[in-house]
């Protein structure tokens, strides 16, 4: 997998600064055969972008629905050229936006072959420190003090792999990972930046996992396990319009093992990890009702975005067999017999 060029690039944080006074972006051709630290770690960070690049994203058509993408077009012609204007534009794109939170950034652009006739872009960003604003002109950058200014966060970077066959027709889906943050990828790297979303839709990835917990809850017999799935699926909603995937879910909300493992077993292993915006109005169409059985044979039921408004849960004072007492209040406007399962 030989690499033909890595280019180098300082980005300011210039979004929303009028083009003329935006800082003028310095860059370098970094040698290959240079050695030293820092050809190492990008020709690590190369060697390793198919394993660790796990957010699938896809550029997207034109307002129009053509299929052209102007982001697209500018790695495309990196691709194919790989002169320093070129990856000086990628970063240009960057920088317009880049804001204050994000900060100073290394841009660094990695091309090479894969299999023979497979090309391999990667385009990475570290974050950096200022002091390298005195050691740059306009239009160069010293490749010995890049790695002085962000070796100490080497660790830290986000990154996005592309590999196909073809350049006229091919990279229009790569994959991304975001080191720089716990659990998400930044808004401004896949979906300005790139001009990409995640290939997984926001509804068919709710609804994934909608159904998911729902079943789960339904199959299960253990009341501990339905009632960690039933709290993960009120927490869940506090992610509304967050990017996550249904491990993401289960890692953060701490289920115990058996409740993961009745989740896991209704989605295919390669699903889990799939990335997806939440959206809770998916989420209360294909799991809307919330339910509590109690040991008398009571069951409560309620939509789930609305139940502790509508119920009133406390404990028994001075019970010591876990009793609570279940209130509401309202009209009766329908009744009905069930038939018991």
């Amino acid at each position: 997998m030989p690499i033909k060029a890595i280019h180098s690039f300082l980005v300011h944080p210039a979004k929303n600064i009028n083009e003329d006074n935006a800082p003028k972006i310095g860059g370098t051709r970094i040698a290959l055969g240079s050695g030293g630290r820092l050809v190492e770690m990008l020709q690590e960070i190369y060697k390793k972008a198919d394993d660790e690049c796990k957010i699938d994203i896809s550029f997207n058509p034109a307002a129009d629905g053509s299929q052209q993408n102007d982001c697209r077009d500018l790695i495309v012609k990196y691709a194919e050229r790989s002169q320093i204007e070129d990856g000086r534009a990628l970063a240009t794109r960057l920088q317009r936006m880049t804001t204050l939170r994000s900060g100073l950034g290394l841009l660094f652009i990695i091309v090479g072959t894969e299999d023979e006739d497979r090309t391999k872009l990667v385009i990475s960003r570290f974050r950096a420190d200022n002091g390298i604003l005195a050691d740059q002109d306009e239009s160069s950058l010293s490749v010995e003090f890049l790695e002085r200014v962000f070796m100490k966060r080497a660790t830290s970077y986000k990154a996005v792999v592309y590999l196909d066959h073809s350049l006229s027709t091919g990279f229009w889906e790569g994959r991304a990972i975001d080191r720089q943050i716990d659990s998400d990828s930044s808004e401004y790297w896949i979906k300005d930046f790139l001009a990409s979303d995640f290939r997984t839709t926001s509804a068919a990835g709710t609804r994934r996992l909608a159904d998911a917990l729902r079943n789960a809850v339904a199959k299960t017999k253990n009341v501990e396990v339905k009632g960690n799935l039933i709290a993960a699926a009120q927490l869940v909603r506090g992610l509304e319009g967050q990017s996550t995937s249904v491990t993401g879910i289960l890692d953060r909300f701490g289920l115990s093992g058996d409740a993961r493992k009745s989740v896991e077993q209704e989605i295919a292993p390669h699903l889990r990890t799939e990335r997806f915006r939440l959206n809770v109005e998916v989420l209360d169409e294909h799991a809307p009702l919330r339910s509590i059985e109690l040991d008398n044979e009571a069951v409560v039921i309620g939509p789930t975005s609305r139940f502790d408004i509508i119920f009133r849960t406390e404990k028994i004072p001075g019970d010591h067999k876990d009793r609570v007492r279940i209130t509401t209040e309202g009209r009766i406007i329908d009744e009905r017999l069930r038939k018991r399962k």
